[in-house]
């Protein structure tokens, strides 16, 4: 029996800010990244919600802003939505779009992006260092440091420190703001 790999469904852990004006929402997913939803292009476009649709009134900045995290999701209890329960009746529910869904409509939110890779190869091109010079100064491999600069692999915070002061002759700081 083959082994089958499962990927974990993101779920939104919090919203970084709400551009209203645009209807775009940053958000902050449960793998740790920053994505940005515009809902200006999932609505009209990738949905093409029209009037007579319940979610057209998340085209409104002020209805849109109105947006909460429920559940790991983004949720709008605004919005007139209606199922029928087990009992015939007709019971109102906020509009929710699973994270799944809403991660498939999202992009990187470069403002705020987090990645070790890109900021130590910026500081090994600027000190003029090959990767295989790096590489063996810290005692690594020039794969290793391939792997690090393309975010290829998790990098633990002593191996990273290792690499920066002795690989760069620089010190590694981190701060958390």
């Amino acid at each position: 029996m083959k082994n089958k790999i499962y990927k974990r469904l993101p779920k939104i852990l919090k919203i970084n800010r709400i551009e209203k004006s645009k209807l775009r929402i940053s958000v902050l997913f449960s793998d740790g990244e920053d994505r940005i939803l515009d809902f200006n292009q999932i609505l009209k476009k990738d949905w093409k919600v029209t009037k007579a649709d319940p979610e057209y009134r998340l085209l409104t900045p002020i209805e849109f802003a109105k947006v909460k995290v429920v559940n790991h999701t983004l949720s709008w209890n605004n919005v007139d939505l209606f199922i029928t329960g087990a009992n015939g009746k007709k019971v109102k529910v906020a509009f929710e779009v699973g994270a799944d869904t809403l991660y498939n409509l999202s992009k990187a939110d470069e403002r705020l992006s987090l990645s070790i890779g890109s900021l130590f190869r910026s500081a090994r091109l600027a000190a003029k260092l090959s990767q295989g010079k790096v590489a063996e100064l810290s005692g690594t491999s020039r794969t290793y440091i391939t792997k690090l600069e393309s975010d290829g692999h998790d990098v633990e915070i002593m191996t990273l420190k290792k690499i920066v002061e002795a690989g760069l002759n620089k010190h590694l700081a981190i701060s958390i703001k």
